[in-house]
């Protein structure tokens, strides 16, 4: 029965793992429990605030404390587990052995844990990232295929492809159908942390008159945050069997070809004066022209936005935030 079925998110505040949440509590009957180093009814409340929480549960764990997380498996009669909790780039390259506990440790101390359930699990799902390629120009050709040869460029992507691995050993040895999603450059509402969050900052300065610099021009693959929530719950929730690697749906351009698009929204759909919006000539060491044709095959189901249409609804969102004297606008960019 569907109905009894129970699913963990680590990560469950982030980005992803909010919209992977609110995912399951808008179309299933699942129950979901999401797990952070901080919870609070506060940041629950503020982040699931546009969905019925009745079904949600957020329990406290450090995935870094293989203790901590045998207890939450052991007393969680989880169905399903999807794990996203890692930190970003910039954590990851300011503090590299906290890095190396949280993201490859973590997933270490996850899988360990799973192996040793005793109520088999359906379904598995890691979150690794495109982080995991090396730089564009490394691969030749106007498309890259998404089984190219993996040579991640800094400890992040190095840790992602490892976890991975672990995720391939677990499904070896347990059989229990194991997916891992490379995401791209996340945009929307929520996406506020990591190298590549600037482009949606621009858009909470735009809605907040402010003048913004996204610093990198470089052209990205570009996904709208509720649609890799959508991936993410999807690939945990509909048939699957075996072990996958899929990298998702995109829209490849330049940080100004995207800025261009939040211009014209921003006046023609929002009625908004816009400020400058300027960008600066970093270029960001990710891949990007990446075809997702086998996840497509695999998920045919999943959303996919026009870019226009996504910059539209998080304008609106960030719009409706600042009215209400709700936006936090960082104006302290980490690289």
């Amino acid at each position: 029965d569907m109905g009894q079925s129970k699913i963990l998110i680590t990560g469950g505040y982030g980005c992803i793992g909010a919209e992977t949440t609110k995912w399951f509590l808008r179309y299933t009957d699942a129950s979901v429990v999401i797990g952070s180093r901080n919870v609070t009814i506060t940041r629950t409340q503020q982040v699931f605030d546009d969905v019925d929480t009745e079904r949600l549960d957020a329990v406290s764990v450090d995935i870094s404390n293989s203790d901590e997380v045998v207890d939450l498996l052991n007393r969680g009669s989880f169905t399903h587990v999807i794990h996203l909790a890692a930190l970003q780039t910039p954590d990851c390259n300011a503090d590299r052995n906290l890095g190396l506990q949280v993201n490859l440790a973590g997933t270490q101390n996850i899988v360990e844990a799973l192996k040793a359930l005793e109520i088999p699990l359906q379904r598995f799902v890691f979150a690794s990232s495109i982080a995991v390629y090396g730089p564009r120009a490394s691969y030749p050709g106007s498309v890259v295929s998404s089984d190219a040869k993996p040579c991640p460029s800094g400890p992040y992507g190095i840790w992602k492809l490892a976890g991975e691995h672990l995720a391939r050993l677990f499904f070896e040895e347990t059989h229990v159908p194991t997916v891992c999603l490379r995401p791209a450059v996340l945009y929307g509402p929520g996406r506020d942390l990591g190298l590549t969050s600037s482009p949606t900052t621009a858009m909470k300065h735009v809605v907040s008159g402010l003048p913004y610099e996204i610093p990198f021009c470089s052209r990205q693959d570009y996904q709208f945050a509720p649609d890799v929530g959508a991936a993410t719950a999807m690939s945990a929730w509909e048939d699957f069997s075996g072990y996958g690697v899929y990298t998702l749906p995109s829209h490849t351009l330049t940080s100004q070809e995207v800025v261009d698009v939040i211009y014209r929204v921003a006046k023609d759909t929002l009625s908004i004066s816009v400020p400058d919006i300027s960008v600066g000539s970093e270029e960001v060491p990710f891949i990007c022209d990446l075809e997702c044709d086998d996840f497509l095959d695999q998920f045919p189901m999943v959303p996919h936005t026009p870019l226009a249409q996504g910059i539209a609804s998080t304008l609106s969102k960030f719009k409706s935030q600042f009215d209400q004297g709700d936006l936090i606008v960082s104006s302290s960019q980490k690289h």
